[in-house]
């Protein structure tokens, strides 16, 4: 009996063992942010705009077979060609006469977001951040970097930012987070900034340029320690545990100052500047808080200075970039279909907890992705098709270009540039 009892208690030792070395062991920050049970909904106008058929049977093709998975494509279709940041460390160019790419530039860290400067081809502004906690970020650390393309040089722009002082938590109008409109926003030249009233950038996503190419706005999805670039354990738990860590922040290029636009938002992405007519500023910003599921509005100046609004919600996936087509609707990725378990957990945030200590891997996640296409106010849904993940999955930004679309994907060992026919 003994021995019996011995034998049991060895193997119930080591399958403990084994459960033990396959659960991943979240930081202490993303147990702390879960908080009360929140309801999502599911928009019933966005299921209305639902394509019956899936987008493979909308034409998918695939335009160049050898440019690893891809953040952003930058079109430039006049000049015949466009750049890719890619998962590979490289900014690729697109030849779109001869249908095909190469390397480019090898940047500082794993590239995100990209855009053209309005009014210079020969520039182009970028995000960088961590592929994975180990990489080395002095002196070029996660941040906004130009790159010249006549002669590759690639220049870093920031990769520090103000420190919060305590006054800016406080006092704002603002109801979904905290947004300093224009003239409230506080400025530090980027020469001065200092361990004393600064901090280093842990990880830009997406920007957006102003029409007259002097002003940067760019996203911070979340600003732990070690924040790193793309689909993981750690944007997962972000995501799940619903933390208001995300930060919008304005680079002012022709003052070479910096400053805090928002803070205390959701997992902040994607983000589109707004103007008015007799306004040659910015009046307002659109964005998505990717785990809420929804864009919200932030007004920077005008009657509406200060506040922000949900603009829509209840979107069936998680929101990634954006962008705008030539009549100006909003083009969205929605980069992993949300899922029934997902909205249930959402409901029951004990079991939060507990999944948080399952890898990502070995996690039921979906392999279905899409698009969502909006009115030019981002607020009527225009179109929504899905794809089954039968050619890919992770589709991060859809590029609208003069006669089709460009669709990024961001998929681990993914390698091709696709297109689609506009299906609206």
């Amino acid at each position: 009996m003994n021995r019996k009892r011995s034998l049991y208690l060895l193997i119930l030792f080591l399958l403990l063992a084994l459960i033990s070395s396959q659960l991943s062991y979240p930081e202490e920050y993303f147990k702390d942010q879960i908080q009360e049970s929140v309801n999502f909904t599911y928009n019933s106008q966005i299921e209305q705009a639902k394509d019956s058929k899936d987008l493979s049977q909308r034409g998918i093709q695939m335009l160049i077979p050898n440019v690893p998975a891809q953040d952003e494509i930058i079109l430039q279709e006049e000049l015949g060609r466009a750049f890719v940041s890619s998962m590979d460390g490289f900014i690729w160019i697109l030849d779109l006469k001869q249908n095909k790419a190469e390397p480019f530039v090898k940047t500082p860290l794993m590239p995100a977001g990209m855009v053209a400067h309005p009014k210079n081809s020969d520039l182009l502004y970028f995000c960088v951040s961590r592929g994975k906690k180990e990489d080395p970020i002095q002196p070029n650390g996660p941040g906004i970097y130009e790159l010249k393309i006549s002669n590759k040089s690639i220049r870093k722009i920031s990769n520090r930012v103000p420190k919060i002082p305590p006054g800016q938590s406080v006092n704002t109008i603002s109801t979904l987070g905290k947004l300093y409109a224009t003239e409230r926003q506080l400025a530090i030249r980027i020469s001065e900034m200092n361990d004393s009233n600064s901090r280093q950038i842990e990880k830009a996503d997406d920007l957006a340029i102003s029409s007259d190419g002097e002003r940067i706005y760019f996203t911070e999805p979340y600003d732990h320690p070690g924040a790193i670039l793309g689909v993981s354990d750690q944007s997962r738990n972000e995501a799940l545990s619903l933390g208001k860590n995300g930060n919008v922040w304005k680079i002012d290029l022709k003052n070479g100052t910096s400053s805090l636009v928002a803070h205390n938002y959701s997992y902040v992405d994607g983000i589109l500047l707004e103007y008015s007519v007799g306004h040659k500023e910015e009046v307002s910003i659109l964005l998505n808080e990717v785990s809420r599921f929804r864009l919200i509005r932030m007004y920077l100046s005008g009657e509406n200075s200060g506040k922000d609004e949900i603009v829509i919600d209840g979107l069936p996936g998680f929101p990634d970039g954006m962008d705008r087509d030539p009549q100006g609707r909003v083009w969205v990725a929605l980069v992993i279909e949300r899922s029934k378990l997902v909205t249930w957990l959402h409901n029951h945030p004990f079991w939060k907890r507990l999944v948080l200590y399952i890898p990502q891997k070995i996690q039921p996640v979906s392999k279905r992705t899409g698009l969502l296409v909006l009115s030019k106010d981002g607020k009527t849904p225009l179109y929504y098709g899905m794809h089954d993940g039968s050619k890919f999955s992770t589709l991060i930004v859809v590029i609208p270009g003069k006669e089709k679309i460009y669709l990024s994907v961001y998929e681990k060992g993914y390698k091709g540039i696709n297109i689609l026919p506009y299906p609206i």
